[in-house]
């Protein structure tokens, strides 16, 4: 924190400098229009807003010689950074328009618009000032505790295609959310107006979805792997046993979460080391079971994510409203 001495200017106003590495960091110059806002004793300073109308993103994609995987990340990446034009070119398009149109899909209102030969145009259509974080985050905790939960059934029901499924949704709400937290990261005066969010608060909600979209893969693994094994009725009532209370593990450290509890976060972090022992137990005594490696990994990474996800609450907190 630093403190700078009120001058007075003039009869009507005063002057307080601004930091010279905030100006820097900003990159501001004499004359640039500094936005004020009151919020009650404190007065909250930023640089001009990103003005959606007079300075539209875009990016151009050239696609010839490269895999669906690596066009795939380029078109995420561009609509993450708030984007709202994405346009595909080369002469490999004709070829691959299915693949194109399959990964303008997975992001949430990314439409095409114009589409020939040599050419796919995209575009977003959102209002980006009512996009809330904190939405997202709940709609991302339903749909992945509904993932926990058919994992756990995936013995007495093979739902492995739902799942997947399921694992796409929450994919596109955490892409949604991290080009949310970005905007809101990059205008603090319309975050603050908006949703009542600081940056800091944005980053820590971004931290928080961040491990909830690696529960969800984990939860899709468990399932491809468990549905695979063949086990003995004794082992498998020990898989289902572990599986349904991660998902209370899960539950509770959302809770955690939903309240900006953290005590609960803090005494729940201890059932780690115990779901970690309990996972060991299941290692095949010849150690050729490679079905039973691979569940048993994918269980520890969960744990390891849940455990993870409840850090944020006891040492930054966060606070998702009811």
């Amino acid at each position: 924190m630093e403190y700078r001495k009120l001058i007075s200017f003039g009869k009507n106003s005063f002057v307080v400098s601004l930091p010279k590495p905030w100006v820097r960091q900003h990159k501001l110059v004499k004359g640039d229009l500094i936005y004020i806002e009151e919020n009650g004793p404190n007065l909250a300073l930023s640089k001009k807003e990103f003005n959606g109308d007079a300075e539209d993103r875009e990016e151009t994609i050239i696609i010839d010689g490269k895999n669906s995987d690596w066009i795939e990340r380029k078109v995420c990446s561009a609509y993450i950074k708030n984007c709202n034009k994405i346009t595909l070119k080369g002469n490999e398009i004709k070829g691959k328009v299915k693949e194109m149109q399959k990964i303008m899909q997975n992001l949430i209102a990314l439409e095409v618009m114009e589409q020939t030969s040599n050419t796919i145009i995209a575009k977003v259509f959102l209002n980006m000032d009512t996009v809330s974080i904190e939405e997202l985050i709940r709609k991302m905790d339903i749909v992945t505790r509904t993932m926990i939960k058919e994992t756990c059934e995936i013995f007495e029901e093979d739902n492995y295609e739902s799942l997947n499924e399921r694992d796409r949704n929450v994919n596109r709400l955490y892409f949604l959310l991290y080009r949310s937290v970005l905007y809101n990261v990059e205008n603090p005066m319309k975050a603050v107006k908006n949703f009542k969010l600081s940056p800091i608060q944005a980053m820590r909600l971004h931290n928080l979805a961040f491990y909830i979209e690696g529960i969800a893969d984990e939860a899709r693994r468990i399932a491809r792997h468990v549905r695979k094994l063949k086990p003995s009725e004794k082992q498998r009532k020990v898989i289902e046993k572990i599986l349904m209370d991660v998902y209370e593990y899960y539950v509770n450290t959302m809770k955690s979460a939903h309240t900006n509890d953290h005590n609960l976060a803090l005494n729940i972090a201890d059932q780690k080391g115990d779901f970690y022992s309990r996972i060991e137990a299941l290692k095949p005594k010849n150690g050729e079971n490679v079905g039973m490696h691979k569940v048993m990994n994918r269980l520890q990474r969960m744990t390891s994510l849940i455990h993870n996800m409840g850090r944020i609450v006891y040492t930054l907190g966060v606070t998702i409203e009811e």
